[in-house]
């Protein structure tokens, strides 16, 4: 909580965005922007317990947080808060994020349905890593559309980024492949002095 509230205090990161919506288990008052009270959206805690990759269809050693965030991103869609947006990203709380660095990645894909893999590690193919995601804004009215079927995935042992690109696969939105994105240890570091990634 005060990583996010000096945030805001500095207006950095996704308070450095166009809009935003911080999503919490409880509601919280965060300070002031613009003249407005800021304040975190309320989404329902679950327990979350962490995968191992490969042990009865766990895809990850992380988090199997699918759960809370189907219910963040039903939150966000019925808002209708993201529509007249080109893009959505999600960012981890702790991830160092510059929205103007991001907007030199993303600019040739407005108006495409497309989500960014961010992470060409693997050798089965591009993944989209969570600490930053990137959605457009038609992508996610496909998504909306089409929610019911995404939920009726696999999840249950998944992590909340590889839920979201087999549903975004599972629907038809294109992937682009951005590795130069994120610079992250669970996929290729990158040391803070690289300003060429948005986070």
């Amino acid at each position: 909580e005060d990583l996010i509230r000096s945030q805001l205090a500095k207006g950095v990161s996704v308070f450095a965005c166009n809009d935003f919506a911080i999503i919490a288990s409880r509601r919280v008052v965060l300070g002031r922007m613009g003249g407005k009270s800021v304040e975190t959206w309320l989404n329902p805690e679950h327990h979350v317990g962490t995968g191992k990759y490969g042990v009865n269809g766990q895809k990850t050693d992380s988090f199997l947080n699918t759960e809370t965030f189907l219910l963040a991103w039903d939150t966000l869609v019925k808002s209708g808060k993201l529509w007249p947006f080109d893009f959505v990203v999600k960012i981890d709380p702790d991830a160092v994020f510059f929205p103007a660095r991001l907007r030199a990645h993303i600019k040739d894909h407005v108006g495409r349905a497309v989500y960014f893999a961010n992470c060409g590690k693997w050798p089965s193919g591009p993944k989209l890593y969570g600490s930053v995601e990137v959605v457009s804004v038609p992508a996610l009215r496909m998504y909306n559309r089409s929610v019911d079927e995404c939920k009726q995935l696999p999840w249950r042992g998944w992590g909340e980024d590889y839920y979201l690109q087999q549903c975004m696969d599972h629907i038809g939105v294109e992937q682009a492949q951005d590795f130069d994105q994120v610079g992250d240890d669970r996929c290729i570091a990158a040391p803070c002095s690289n300003r060429a990634k948005a986070a």
